[in-house]
């Protein structure tokens, strides 16, 4: 009896389902690693303007070369205009990836699937990435998919005839002038360096913004502008019919010029020695102006009848020159040595305390200066004088006279 018949049909058929099943078991464990299906890991969200063509699920998630983590489904928000990608990052990566990481939709090749760039910052943050971030996508390849999509749809739109002609014109156009048209857009390659550098940026973007209100008013100041246009519209075809008078008025003008520089040339040097030696003479007038308005401005308006003089000041009415005078009592006689003269006054004149107004009915205050050894010392409060009171009254004063 053989070894194989010691065993029933039922056994045979168990082991067979039994071998069976540990190969569909196996098979599904296989995908089962393959899908990730025992990683742990967590949620990323990434946003960005567009995926591309051949940006599908379960696409490599890679930072600087290595794999952490697969593209988990792909949501459109046509509204938007954006495109958002569900990561799942491997939780043992998660380590290495810092919170303010950012994200690039690439490829290796061009014809090639895409697939998500992790890329981490100049400066990294010390916290790590967590469950439910959401990174914003920087940029995303060009696909040579996308462009020929984008170029049917352009061929679409245009007429084979219009666009042979306009190909032809630009390459005559062109034709033997390929040097100048490379240095034209190295310099504008160049330009362009320049203006979207750092600080030249700046600039242009603030510059922008500036003219954006600058705009803004001339467009409110538009009607005045328009209205300025017709008046110098208006002035020109006015100098247009009066050119015969204009023409007139400047050969008139040349002869007067020319009979000027015919006079003062032969005394230019005269003028300019007396104008040099007139400059400290106009120097005492800038110095007595203020003397001077408060002498003639008064007289001014008597003369114009705008004072309370009736008939001006030099004698429209009665002749006479008119004064206003006041009497005040004689000061002491003259001492010796306390009333020597000295000259220390400063300043100028002035028309200081209604000088200059011909309706002032009291008089103007004294001007203290630096004219005596003896100080000045005015009164800050009435008093009474015994001695000068009487000799008002009763004449001279028995004794020595009032100080």
């Amino acid at each position: 009896m053989s070894f194989g018949s010691e065993f029933s049909g039922g056994a045979k058929k168990a082991a067979a389902a039994a071998l069976v099943f540990f190969v569909v078991a196996v098979v599904v464990l296989a995908i089962m690693q393959f899908q990730a299906a025992f990683t742990r890991t967590i949620p990323v969200t990434v946003v960005a303007d567009r995926a591309g063509l051949v940006m599908n699920p379960e696409a490599k998630v890679q930072l600087r070369g290595v794999r952490v983590g697969r593209v988990a489904s792909i949501d459109e928000d046509p509204g938007r205009g954006k495109v958002t990608l569900k990561l799942d990052i491997e939780r043992d990566q998660v380590k290495y990836i810092p919170a303010n990481v950012g994200a690039m939709i690439r490829s290796n090749t061009v014809f090639g699937a895409k697939s998500v760039e992790l890329q981490t910052p100049d400066d990294p943050s010390p916290q790590k990435i967590s469950s439910g971030a959401v990174i914003t996508g920087d940029r995303v390849a060009v696909e040579l998919n996308t462009v020929y999509q984008r170029l049917v749809g352009v061929l679409a739109e245009l007429e084979p005839v219009k666009l042979n002609v306009v190909l032809g014109t630009l390459s005559k156009a062109l034709e033997g002038n390929g040097n100048k048209l490379g240095e034209g857009l190295s310099g504008l390659s160049r330009l362009l360096g320049t203006m979207t550098s750092r600080g030249r940026a700046e600039t242009l973007r603030n510059d922008i913004s500036s003219a954006g209100r600058v705009i803004d008013t001339y467009a409110d100041a538009a009607p005045d502008l328009v209205r300025t246009v017709d008046n110098l519209t208006n002035l020109g075809n006015t100098l247009r019919d009066k050119q015969s008078d204009l023409d007139s008025l400047l050969v008139n003008l040349t002869g007067m010029a020319d009979a000027g520089n015919q006079t003062l040339a032969p005394k230019k040097d005269t003028l300019i020695t007396t104008l040099s030696d007139f400059t400290q003479t106009a120097t005492l007038f800038g110095g007595l102006a203020p003397g001077v308005r408060c002498f003639f401005e008064p007289i001014a308006r008597v003369a114009l009848g705008t004072g309370m003089q009736p008939g001006g000041v030099f004698g429209t009415d009665t002749g006479f020159f008119k004064f206003n005078a006041t009497l005040r009592p004689n000061k002491d006689s003259y001492r010796y040595p306390d009333d020597l003269p000295k000259v220390g006054a400063e300043g100028g004149p002035t028309c200081m305390a209604g000088l200059s107004n011909v309706n002032q009915r009291t008089p103007a205050p004294f001007y203290v200066a630096d004219t005596s050894d003896r100080p000045y010392q005015p009164r800050t409060s009435p008093q009474v004088n015994p001695k000068r009171l009487f000799q008002l009254m009763f004449g001279e004063y028995p004794g020595p006279g009032p100080k």
